[in-house]
């Protein structure tokens, strides 16, 4: 049974539902569902400025999304934050609730990164962006008003996915510092038989079936490619990565993965903070407005990245 508050906005998504027009094509259903997360407004802090800018990257420009808290001020650490939307739908605009929401609960400036979609871009195109953006980010610190050895990444469900596989590879490859990777509610593996996938296929917000789709659409079929940046549950090593603190939800199918991926990283000398919280389903943090329990979660997920950059 879901917390009656994250209950209450579930019903009130689906009254929205019942008022839109079924897509009738692939480019539709992006629409419709960047339609219906922007058709909840995120209510912006007193004082929280927030302002899109691009960066160059070669042969492409990324745009960027920066909210910079209430008093705000230079020198401290920064979010990355990289959004959900099985890797096909999304963007700064539709998670400005998450990101926002940490700006102001870790009073630190979150830098939201509008990264490729697939299928037009499959991977690795949202990782390459996503790494490149931390990457500049540390050798842009003075521009950013930020220290660049505190950076930490995160983001939610594929937005997770991209922050542990850049955690990955900055420990490949000697890349930036992060102090830290929160990774909510995250996709990790194609593993659709997991406990979780089964008893959950049906959430509000996610359905096993959709996975499936979103997984094909990234990876173009290969549920089994032996490539761990894209399947990080799949990593021989999960030594000499950062510090995690991930967060799952007793409804949602991803949920078998994320407590998993914890237990590795663990057995490998890892700090982890996992959570899993009862009563929540997949993207239960966009009910923050009429759950006390999903702001409470908003809370400590913003408390547990400021301690991270002290």
């Amino acid at each position: 049974m879901l917390e009656h508050g994250i209950q209450a906005y579930v019903d009130e998504v689906n009254s929205t539902l019942s008022r839109m027009a079924a897509p009738d094509s692939a480019a539709g259903h992006r629409e419709f569902r960047e339609s219906l997360m922007e058709s909840f407004p995120t209510r912006f802090a007193a004082g929280m400025t927030i302002h899109n800018r691009f960066i160059e990257a070669p042969g492409r420009q990324i745009g960027i999304r920066i909210y910079r808290p209430a008093g705000w001020q230079e020198g401290g650490g920064a979010v990355l934050f990289f959004h959900g939307g099985g890797f096909v739908s999304g963007s700064v605009f539709t998670h400005d609730i998450y990101a926002a929401g940490i700006a102001e609960t870790a009073g630190l400036q979150v830098i939201s990164v509008n990264y490729r979609l697939a299928p037009e871009n499959p991977y690795p195109a949202a990782l390459d962006d996503c790494y490149f953006t931390l990457e500049w980010l540390a050798q842009n610190g003075a521009v950013m008003g930020i220290d660049p050895e505190r950076i930490v990444i995160g983001g939610d469900s594929a937005g997770g996915n991209l922050a542990a596989a850049c955690a990955l590879k900055a420990r490949d490859k000697d890349g930036p510092v992060v102090r830290l990777q929160y990774l909510i509610f995250p996709c990790l593996d194609t593993d659709f038989d997991l406990r979780s996938y089964v008893e959950n296929k049906n959430d509000p917000f996610l359905k096993r079936s959709q996975m499936m789709g979103f997984w094909k659409d990234y990876l173009g079929g290969r549920y089994d490619l032996d490539d761990y940046y894209a399947l990080p549950l799949r990593c021989p090593d999960y030594s000499r990565l950062p510090a995690a603190y991930i967060v799952t939800a007793d409804h949602d199918p991803l949920m078998d993965e994320g407590e998993i991926y914890a237990r590795k990283l663990e057995a490998a000398g890892v700090s982890v903070q996992y959570r899993c919280v009862e009563g929540a389903m997949h993207g239960f943090l966009r009910a923050r407005y009429t759950s006390k329990l999903a702001a409470a979660e908003l809370e400590q997920l913003g408390r547990t990245i400021s301690e991270a950059v002290r």
